[in-house]
């Protein structure tokens, strides 16, 4: 760690060196604390969703607020998605506060289980992917994009200039407009997202979650396929959509890592959701969700990013897959796991963090917290390679409970 002119070390070098020691699976001072802060900056701490959404800067008196009562070893971005880039788009696949009546300014953002590749255009699909998202999958999620369907990119590849006219179709320029409003709605966004985490850095605490990646799986039954038909098709024509995912995976994962290499990311979170027990077996799993996944980890890590892999659900049955990784190059977060037996599966090839239940911080007593620490420490701490963070983002919770969870940590977490 380098030093000030004072001689000291910075307080966010002693921060950062003591993640990336258990990072790497080793030792440091004490088990590092990194909770997975979600919209608690808004509801526990009075701002709303709705002013959140529509500029990230309104919670940087949250942020700090938070800071003081429980000064993490690093800082889960705030992550809201701008508000007035999706009512721009006219967004068909997630709601917002103000989007529907029902939804109130402290409305959690809702992502809309929808398809926009049916059951008939997997051939198109397969055929030319990118034009498929293009024509296809924009003019579907968004109702400001409909004339993306009669956009034809390659009219612009052409001897002459002359395909440049395509663009003046009526259709097309107005989705084409609106993309550009929405570039500069979402690029102001952005530049306070920028500003919110050189505060928190100016400050000391290193930023974690500003670099999101998603596992192509993930990716294809997210925002193409649809989650339940996704999982319907792995059992019908597993084939079928194997070849679809490996295909959107030659699109994503480069444009993944260079984005990546653009923002100097040092790590790349990445939240798991369709590979939960209860969607798909343990042969399932490792035969068609384990392969574009660990490609996806293999190039970042080739890239120098470390993957933070949010296991989301119940991830009971798919310790022994996890473990085919490169030794000290993987965070793995779990929500619902036996963490004993992660720490002996797991222990020395990955770093293991979460599964402490954020409804305890929501429901529970201080006592209860202190104790579930204790219980987590005693499992996980020996050895190195832990970091204490919780199951799920903490929305709400007792504020009493959060500091309890702090300060155990504090007392009973150093080596």
């Amino acid at each position: 760690m380098s030093e000030n002119m004072t001689g000291q070390i910075p307080p966010i070098a002693v921060r950062d060196g003591r993640v990336q020691t258990a990072v790497k699976g080793m030792t440091p001072d004490r088990v590092p604390f990194v909770p997975s802060l979600g919209n608690v900056y808004c509801l526990e701490y009075g701002v709303t969703i709705k002013e959140a959404m529509t500029d990230i800067r309104s919670v940087i008196p949250a942020m700090d607020q938070i800071c003081r009562e429980i000064d993490p070893d690093a800082l889960f971005v705030p992550t809201f998605f701008p508000m007035k880039t999706m009512e721009r788009l006219d967004s068909k696949c997630m709601g917002w506060p103000g989007s529907k009546p029902e939804f109130g300014d402290n409305a959690v953002y809702q992502v809309f289980d929808n398809s926009y590749l049916e059951d008939d255009d997997y051939e198109e699909f397969l055929k030319d992917p990118s034009r498929f998202l293009i024509q296809k999958v924009l003019a579907r999620k968004y109702g400001a994009l409909g004339g993306m369907s009669m956009f034809n990119p390659y009219a612009l590849c052409g001897t002459t200039v002359l395909g440049f006219g395509a663009l003046a179709a009526p259709p097309v320029k107005a989705a084409l407009e609106s993309m550009l409003d929405a570039a500069r709605i979402t690029s102001e966004y952005l530049q306070g997202m920028m500003e919110l985490s050189m505060h928190a850095i100016q400050n000391g605490y290193p930023i974690w979650g500003d670099f999101v990646v998603m596992n192509p799986f993930d990716e294809f039954a997210d925002n193409i396929r649809g989650l339940v038909n996704t999982v319907m098709d792995l059992k019908m024509d597993p084939d079928l959509l194997e070849e679809a995912v490996n295909r959107l995976a030659d699109v994503t994962i480069p444009g993944a890592i260079a984005q990546g290499k653009m923002m100097h990311a040092k790590y790349a979170f990445i939240p798991l959701h369709a590979g939960v027990d209860e969607f798909m077996s343990p042969d399932d799993y490792h035969d068609y969700y384990w392969p574009p996944l660990k490609r996806l980890l293999d190039e970042l890590i080739k890239n120098d990013i470390t993957p933070m892999v949010m296991c989301e659900g119940t991830y009971y049955t798919r310790l022994e897959t996890l473990k085919e990784i490169q030794k000290g190059k993987v965070v793995y977060f779990f929500e619902k796991q036996d963490m004993r037996k992660a720490k002996e599966e797991l222990g020395g090839i990955a770093c293991i963090a979460g599964n402490f239940d954020t409804g305890l911080l929501m429901h529970g007593t201080k006592e209860a917290v202190v104790e579930e620490t204790k219980r987590l420490l005693d499992i996980c701490a020996p050895g190195g390679g832990y970091i204490m963070s919780n199951s799920m983002s903490i929305d709400q919770c007792k504020r009493e409970n959060l500091t309890a969870w702090y300060e155990a940590v504090m007392k009973y977490g150093k080596y």
